[in-house]
């Protein structure tokens, strides 16, 4: 069996997969991704055949802007169909698998006959609609409806469709529901780091006083960033020695309140609604994951007021760091935390429902220890790279049996 998984970056939810996967004897997988990778590549020694395309056309030709998303993305899709047929004439390829989001299946299986599974989070900007306090504007609901338009044909022409949450799967109409596996890419539980005091020294940080930490790709509203320093300025007054790690760029990419803020950013208008100064808190942008791993690790509790999400890694990747969690229950997370077992889950605005949960933590580590055991072992028996190979597996079978 040859498989090919494509997406323009490097590395990317597929990498870890496909790299396990062509360690299986009857299975040869290989990646495409944007040719700008190729020194990065080279470099990692990656132990499975990697090729390269470049987007199709003029790189300022994605102008018109309740388009341009969807213009890249078959700018993206005509490429990686290009770079596909060169392949081809090399050997066959028994399925594709690409995120759709970036158009990477767009035109695969009308004109090449290939087999095609769809890799797609959510899919439309459900994300800019997750905050009432930002209602979406009409510019938000055109680019909504015209990367749906991308994606969805994608999907129309797909043998299957893999998402990471049942929540996701929801998001899609009831005509494409019958294509629907629900399949979350996989992660390494992290080593126990039991020298926390070393750690902490080594990275830089406070020895004393509790680390509360948030970390997301970005800083903006469908995170919960706000709901965060709100609970910050209400644990700061009970225990003015905490800490407050925040990982994270301070840009809004899903969310849609920059149209609300002026010329504040998400951040300074976050600190400003909690009547809160930046004091006690490390900010740093977002990590390369081997030194994110290390900063979660440092931290005493992990809090994650989400509004909305297909599959949070950094909530997956706090999990296998074995942290003690609290976090919304909003999008997937209840399908991955249970209360009280891997975590404690609370609506987004229940600020002293996670206020009163975290000073009950810090108060008493060690009786909440569990948690963390609990929430190793959710990842290493549901959500372990193991796991998500074999589920990948289970689901590229299935389309080459219909086929």
């Amino acid at each position: 069996m040859n498989v090919l998984f494509i997406h323009p970056s490097y590395p990317s939810q597929f990498t870890q997969i496909a790299h396990k996967m062509g360690q299986h004897k009857n299975i040869k997988c290989s990646c495409l991704v944007d040719a700008g990778f190729t020194p990065q590549i080279q470099s990692d020694g990656v132990p499975i055949a990697y090729y390269g395309y470049q987007k199709d056309g003029c790189s300022n030709s994605a102008s018109y802007f309740y388009s341009s998303t969807c213009e890249d993305a078959i700018r993206n899709g005509k490429g990686a169909a290009q770079a596909l047929a060169a392949i081809m004439q090399t050997g066959p390829i028994d399925v594709v698998v690409g995120h759709a989001a970036f158009g990477t299946t767009f035109f695969i299986k009308k004109m090449l006959a290939v087999p095609v599974i769809s890799y797609v989070e959510l899919p439309g900007y459900d994300m800019a609609c997750s905050r009432p306090e930002f209602p979406p504007l009409m510019e938000h609901r055109f680019l909504d409806i015209s990367f749906k338009s991308v994606v969805y044909t994608s999907a129309i022409h797909s043998d299957m469709i893999i998402v990471p949450s049942r929540h996701a799967g929801k998001s899609f109409p009831p005509e494409l529901q019958p294509k629907i596996r629900v399949q979350m890419e996989g992660f390494p539980i992290a080593s126990n780091h039991n020298d926390k005091e070393g750690l902490r020294k080594t990275l830089g940080l406070p020895g004393s006083g509790p680390i509360i930490g948030f970390a997301g790709r970005t800083l903006e509203a469908m995170r919960g960033f706000d709901i965060f320093v709100k609970i910050a300025a209400q644990i700061k007054k009970e225990l003015p020695g905490a800490h407050f790690l925040v990982i994270g760029d301070d840009k809004t990419i899903y969310g849609n309140e920059k149209a609300y803020l002026g010329q504040k950013n998400f951040k300074q208008y976050a600190f400003e609604s909690a009547n809160l100064g930046e004091d006690r808190f490390i900010f740093y942008n977002f990590l390369p994951r081997d030194q994110f791993v290390q900063y979660l690790q440092a931290m005493d509790l992990f809090i994650c007021p989400l509004f909305e999400g297909a599959g949070n890694w950094t909530l997956f990747e706090a999990m296998a760091c074995g942290l003690k969690i609290l976090a919304s229950d909003r999008c997937f997370i209840p399908e991955v935390i249970t209360h009280g077992e891997e975590g404690f889950l609370f609506a987004p605005y229940d600020i002293d429902g996670f206020v009163n949960k975290s000073l009950e933590i810090l108060a008493d580590t060690e009786s909440y220890r569990y948690l963390g055991i609990n929430a190793q072992k959710k990842i290493k028996n549901h959500y372990s790279v193991e796991k998500a190979v074999k589920g990948y597996v289970d689901i590229i079978n299935e389309v080459i049996h219909n086929n």
